[in-house]
């Protein structure tokens, strides 16, 4: 964006709060951006969030302006929500273009809207909207747009794209609040897991898409990895035997859904292997075998046959034939 189209949309932004009127804050957050810079380095750190702004920028600049970068993610402002969506899709859009050509490594961002009337400063805005917004993008999975359930209201979206409601989620500082997901997939189902760590979508692509949720567990799994390597100390190694069967145990509880960790983010059907028993999902794909434990029995057993039903119809697609997609 030019710096002239960005002093016009700052001064429309600044009009609009002085007569009372809600402009809309975006916010994008980088899944696992602390593991990765631990295991890979200050540097590669660095150089995946020159490549996160990077596709952001070009995405925010035409519908907002970009206000700051927060290192692992940014904050834009726009005129409207509508605005703000639209700059949110086009994301969300480039970083599943880019993951599915770069599988071992892809990016994972989620991505929280908001309204309201902030405080407008030469350089940054602040408010409950601009708190709120932040909150979202912390808790959205990787590739969701989420928003408060108040906004869906009074916003129009483009052809495509509808709200969900999933439901209250307590949002640190701020409290509980229902929330909705913008979609913006072409969806035949989809499942997630009890605690809603993993979520799976069948789309028109004959594809699945994973979408995590931000790794709110990275604190315990630090500890419970400097408990299983525990040395014996002043404690004695008694103490340290204790440690290391505890963290055993309770990485067995834990771990389970982060085997998702290691698949790519968007796999063909086809490819797949897919069985539901009870509340167990299991996936099994040439990259590597994950479960989600807790999932709805209906909502599995109909995301299974849909699944089975789209891998059966690319399969019998001739050989230089259109495939539907989305």
């Amino acid at each position: 964006m030019s710096w002239s189209r960005t002093l016009k949309v700052r001064q429309l932004l600044r009009a609009q709060l002085e007569m009372g009127e809600d402009i809309a804050l975006l916010f994008s957050d980088i899944r696992g951006f602390s593991t990765y810079a631990a295991k890979k380095g200050d540097r590669a750190a660095f150089r995946l969030t020159q490549l996160h702004e990077g596709i952001l920028k070009d995405r925010i600049s035409e519908y907002g302006i970009l206000v700051k970068s927060l290192g692992d993610g940014v904050m834009a402002a726009f005129e409207s929500a509508e605005l703000a969506i639209l700059s949110a899709v086009a994301i969300q859009q480039a970083f599943r273009e880019r993951n599915s050509e770069n599988p071992d490594e892809p990016i994972d961002v989620g991505i929280g809207i908001a309204t309201g009337t902030p405080v407008m400063t030469d350089i940054d805005f602040i408010g409950h909207s601009v708190n709120l917004a932040q909150r979202l993008s912390g808790h959205a999975k990787s590739g969701q747009i989420l928003v408060p359930t108040d906004l869906c209201a009074g916003t129009s979206l483009s052809e495509g794209l509808h709200f969900i409601p999933i439901g209250e989620r307590v949002l640190k500082g701020i409290g509980s609040a229902p929330l909705s997901e913008v979609v913006w997939m072409k969806e035949l189902a989809r499942v997630s897991d009890a605690v809603d760590q993993i979520t799976l979508i069948l789309t028109e692509r004959g594809t699945i898409v994973v979408e995590l949720a931000k790794d709110a567990k990275q604190e315990i799994r630090d500890a419970l990895s400097q408990l299983q390597n525990a040395k014996a100390n002043e404690d004695g190694a008694f103490s340290a035997f204790l440690q290391r069967r505890i963290a055993r145990f309770t990485q067995a509880l834990i771990g389970a859904p982060f085997s998702a960790m290691r698949i790519p983010r968007e796999m063909e059907t086809a490819g797949l292997s897919l069985r539901h028993k009870g509340g167990t999902l299991t996936i099994e794909a040439p990259e590597g075998n994950f479960q989600l434990k807790g999932v709805d029995p209906s909502r599995a057993c109909d995301f299974v046959e849909r699944a089975r039903e789209r891998a059966a119809t690319f399969q019998s697609v001739p050989e230089g034939r259109s495939t539907p997609h989305d």
